[in-house]
């Protein structure tokens, strides 16, 4: 677990949080700043499963749970393995653009990785991190 300690520091080290984070959840994923496209505030590359997370955030909550929304896709890889990942989220885009909806905001992987994160953030990391 992430010691509380470290975030009393002036500056938190947003690295340090987010592969304490990945590892907390009993993932490999490599974390790197930058690589961000449109206006996502994260983005997981399941091809090489790297976290690619920009280089600032309004909040600190904002942050956790954004590290936490990756986190669930880079789980759904580790189970489903990296070809069948990307086939399903692929599927379940298609099934949004189908209906006239958004590829990836409307995409049936992310609703779930934010659902995930947000719960997740309240239930175990709210008190931590506030």
């Amino acid at each position: 677990m992430i010691k509380l300690k470290s975030l009393l520091i002036e500056r938190i080290d947003y690295h340090e949080i987010a592969t304490q984070l990945v590892k907390d959840y009993g993932l490999r994923s490599k974390v790197k700043f930058g690589n961000i496209k449109g206006g996502n505030k994260g983005n997981y590359d399941w091809n090489r499963d790297i976290i690619y997370l920009k280089k600032n955030y309004p909040s600190v909550k904002e942050f956790i749970v954004t590290v936490l929304h990756e986190i669930d896709h880079a789980s759904d890889r580790k189970t489903m393995g990296a070809r069948k990942y990307e086939d399903e989220y692929q599927k379940a885009g298609d099934i949004a653009v189908n209906k006239g909806r958004d590829f990836h905001d409307d995409n049936a992987f992310e609703e779930k990785a934010e659902k995930w994160a947000w719960k997740e953030y309240s239930r175990k990391w709210k008190r931590k991190f506030s």
